[in-house]
C-alpha cells in the first residue's frame, strides 16, 4: 500500500448514482463479446463517484469535512434525484415555514444510516496543503465544537480527546486512514456518527468509493462492532 501523493487534478461535476453501461450483441458480433466486454469495464463508473476538492488559481483548496447532519435536515431539505434541493412553489424549502433553509453551506449528502443519520458535507476556508486527505482529516480532528452553523451541524468527534492522523494511503478507489488514540463514543448512534464523521470526510477529500479507518490493532467498525459498513452513496448538492 501506498502513501497518497501530492495531488492537485481538477475534476468536474461528479456523476451521480451507480451509472452502470451495458452492450447488447448479436449473434453475428459474439467473437467481440471479450473485448466489448473490456471496453464497457473502462466505461463503467465508480459505485460511489465522488469529487475531489479543487485547487483554485492561488493555490489554496477549500477542505470538505462532514458533519453529522441537523435533526430533521431530510424532511426540511430533501434532495432530489438529480441532486438538486427540493422546494415548494413559493420558493421555501420544502416542510419549512419560516427562516433560512438549511442547507446554504453544505455541498454534498450521503445516504442515511444507524439511527437514521446522514453526514452533511460542508467546506472550510481556502488553506495551502498538497495533501487534502491529511489536512481535511487533521482539520476535522482538530475542532473542539460539538455543533457548528445554523441550524447546526454536529461534530461528536468533538469530544475525542488525543487522536490524531497516523497516515492516509489511497490504493486504487479504497483509502485508509489509520488513526492514533481511540475515538470515543457516548451511545450506539453516536458511534455510527463519528465512523461515517471519519470515512466521508477520507472518501471525499480524496475522491476513494470506499475508505477503512483502522485503529492499532483493528478497524474502528470491528472495534465498535458495527455490522452493515458499506460505503454510503454521497450525493451533490447541485444549485442554480
Amino acid at each position: 500500500m501506498r502513501s497518497c501523493p501530492p495531488t492537485r487534478r481538477r475534476l468536474g461535476t461528479l456523476v451521480l448514482g451507480l451509472a452502470l453501461l451495458s452492450a447488447a450483441c448479436s449473434p453475428a458480433d459474439s467473437g467481440d463479446d471479450e473485448s466489448a466486454a473490456e471496453a464497457a469495464g473502462q466505461e463503467q463508473a465508480p459505485q460511489n463517484p465522488i469529487p475531489e476538492p479543487e485547487y483554485a488559481s492561488d493555490d489554496t483548496v477549500r477542505l470538505p469535512i462532514g458533519m453529522v447532519s441537523p435533526a430533521g435536515h431530510n424532511q426540511l431539505a430533501p434532495i432530489g434525484e438529480d441532486g438538486s434541493i427540493i422546494e415548494d412553489q413559493g420558493g421555501n424549502v420544502a416542510g419549512q415555514q419560516s427562516g433560512p433553509p438549511p442547507h446554504q453551506t453544505e455541498v454534498a449528502r450521503t445516504a442515511t444510516f444507524g439511527c437514521q443519520d446522514t453526514i452533511s458535507v460542508v467546506q472550510t476556508v481556502p488553506v495551502v496543503t498538497d495533501d487534502p486527505g491529511q489536512a481535511a482529516l487533521e482539520y476535522l480532528l482538530s475542532l473542539d465544537s460539538v455543533t457548528h452553523g445554523e441550524p447546526a451541524f454536529g461534530n461528536p468527534l468533538a469530544i475525542s480527546d488525543g487522536v490524531s492522523v497516523a497516515s492516509v494511503e489511497l490504493e486504487g478507489d479504497q483509502v485508509t486512514v489509520t488513526l492514533e488514540g481511540e475515538p470515543v463514543a457516548r451511545d450506539g448512534c453516536e458511534t455510527w456518527r463519528v465512523a461515517k464523521q471519519i470515512e466521508t470526510t477520507a472518501r471525499i477529500a480524496t475522491g476513494a468509493d470506499s475508505a477503512e479507518i483502522r485503529l492499532e490493532d483493528s478497524t474502528l467498525s470491528e472495534h465498535w462492532g458495527l455490522g452493515d459498513d458499506e460505503p454510503l452513496q454521497i450525493t451533490e448538492i447541485q444549485r442554480d
